[in-house]
């Protein structure tokens, strides 16, 4: 009989871990997805985001460079992105502010903000477990341009501080 009692107390015991992570998954609160990788929250996405602005707004270029996607990354190199904000540097301590966030799918969100007399929005995609920033075309084609000539363009339009 101990031994019936113990293999019952045994497969009670692996049902409820089944339904725990069950239930986990379910609420968004257990076990990794697929491949190890956790899924998707969207809210962190916001988060990422608020990161992010928080340090172009600072100065903190070489950490907000560390936010982009890898696309982004490869694109434009981190002492790049630095050296030209640095030596144009953008108006410093105006906050963004993110008017609002929609989730496009389960991995990208996007999120619409202004600053000042500028509005925009970027997307956030979730790549290998973390929620990175997207800079828009636009920031990816001007650094195409090259440093010294990006730094120029910036410069002839008023727009370094």
């Amino acid at each position: 009989m101990p031994k019936r009692g113990a293999a019952v107390a045994a497969a009670c015991l692996a049902l409820a871990a089944v339904a725990a992570v069950r239930l986990g998954q379910h609420h968004g609160t257990g076990a990794a997805g697929h491949g190890g990788t956790p899924p998707p929250q969207p809210q962190q996405a916001y988060a990422v985001a608020r990161q992010e602005f928080g340090l172009l707004a600072g100065g903190g270029w070489a950490q907000a460079w560390s936010l982009w996607t890898d696309g982004a990354r490869q694109a434009v190199p981190q002492a790049e992105f630095v050296r030209v904000n640095t030596a144009c540097r953008p108006v410093a301590g105006v906050p963004y502010v993110i008017d609002g966030s929609t989730a496009v799918s389960a991995t990208a969100v996007r999120v619409d903000w202004h600053r000042a007399g500028a509005t925009g929005s970027n997307t956030l995609l979730y790549q290998a477990g973390h929620w990175r920033f997207a800079p828009d075309a636009a920031t990816l084609a001007d650094y195409g341009l090259g440093t010294d000539q990006l730094i120029a363009t910036r410069r002839a339009a008023h727009s370094c501080h």
